[in-house]
């Protein structure tokens, strides 16, 4: 059974630990990022599972100003199963519900494509950072794909 969560950063519990893991596995180890030790204290983190195992994260943080979605990863053993999806969409229905009309996220070369499924459009031209190439990406409201399936 596949299930989601969220959690807040500033908790320190089990899930915290294992938002930390995620992260650290796969954009530290596997991507070369610089990442905080522990999850941000002001960022809500999607947390999925495959029955008992966690196997994604990503997180949203509001500014006061502005919704963005960071630090997307997916276990490699289980991509390609639509848990990037999941994430995402769980992150996008939270800041949805909390009242956002754009959400924000820099996106790393490679996933644009994840983004662009849920109507994520190019912000801005790619840029260079920690020797990888990011495109900004925005969101609309009215532009959510609701199917994971069909981009519609």
């Amino acid at each position: 059974m596949v299930f989601g969560k969220l959690v807040s950063g500033s908790e320190k519990n089990e899930q915290t630990r294992q938002v930390a893991d995620i992260r650290s596995r796969v954009l530290e180890e596997e991507c070369g990022l610089k990442i905080e030790e522990e999850p941000e204290a002001f960022c809500m983190y999607a947390l999925a599972y495959e029955g008992d195992t966690p196997v994604a994260t990503g997180g949203i943080t509001f500014d006061g100003e502005s919704y963005r979605i960071q630090e997307v990863a997916v276990l490699p053993e289980f991509r390609r199963k639509k848990y990037g999806d999941f994430i995402v969409r769980l992150l996008i229905d939270k800041a949805m519900l909390s009242g956002a009309q754009t959400i924000e996220a820099d996106v790393l070369q490679g996933t644009e494509v994840l983004f662009q499924e849920v109507g994520f459009a190019e912000a801005g031209a790619w840029y260079e950072k920690e020797g990888r190439q990011w495109q900004p990406m925005q969101l609309q409201a009215g532009n959510i794909h609701k199917c994971c399936n069909c981009g519609q």
